[in-house]
């Protein structure tokens, strides 16, 4: 019943591309409205490709906000096996369960860290520290912990509320619990799509409170 879908494609080919036609043709098209060339466009969209190759599937680096000099740790955001959509945090089974995931803490929110870090910033278990990305800041509780590599910092996502809930926050309306790992995430775009590029990430500081 599928077969008289195939083909007749919304592509310059009307069929699937391996090589996209229809990504060249466009940024032909725009290349010579806005006399320039397509490695141009690449270039100032942030990619790497040049030529054929960014028509066809490709590695791209993912772009990392923030110089190493200044912003040391790479932030690793990532989710909590109880995560639903970020709306977990106000149940009480998602607070006093989050242990279940390796190097998190119930009722609180770290930040894990490499030990051989944590020891050259002077820093210990449950220590409040401050991380800073580019383009913000949190705080947090250390969790010194060897599952993170050297270099890394990395923090589950899901608390930082300071309303949502009695549970969801320290104190409701006014303290929240640990910090909301979108404020130091850098709003970041894949230039051509103007999708997310969540895939790329930010450089930050870490410093005792």
């Amino acid at each position: 019943p599928y077969r008289k879908r195939w083909g007749k494609m919304k592509t310059a080919t009307e069929k699937f591309e391996f090589y996209s036609e229809t990504l060249k043709a466009a940024l032909e098209g725009h290349a010579e409205k806005h006399e320039t060339d397509v490695d141009d466009i690449l270039e100032t969209c942030n990619y790497l490709a040049r030529g054929d190759l960014a028509f066809v599937p490709h590695y791209e680096e993912p772009y990392i906000w923030g110089d190493e000099a200044e912003y040391p740790f790479v932030f690793v955001d990532h989710r909590s096996k109880l995560n639903r959509e970020g709306r977990s945090a106000n149940c009480s089974w998602y607070q006093e369960l989050r242990d279940v995931d390796p190097g998190d803490e119930a009722w609180d929110d770290v930040a894990k860290i490499n030990p051989v870090d944590a020891a050259k910033l002077g820093l210990q278990n449950g220590d409040r520290i401050r991380i800073t990305s580019p383009v913000g800041s949190i705080e947090c509780h250390a969790k010194l912990w060897e599952g993170v590599r050297p270099g890394a910092v990395a923090k589950t996502y899901g608390q930082g509320h300071w309303a949502y809930g009695r549970l969801a926050a320290e104190e409701f309306g006014v303290k929240a619990r640990g910090g909301n790992n979108n404020e130091i995430i850098p709003a970041d775009y894949d230039r051509l799509s103007g999708s997310s590029a969540f895939s790329s990430t930010t450089r930050v500081k870490i410093e005792k409170v």
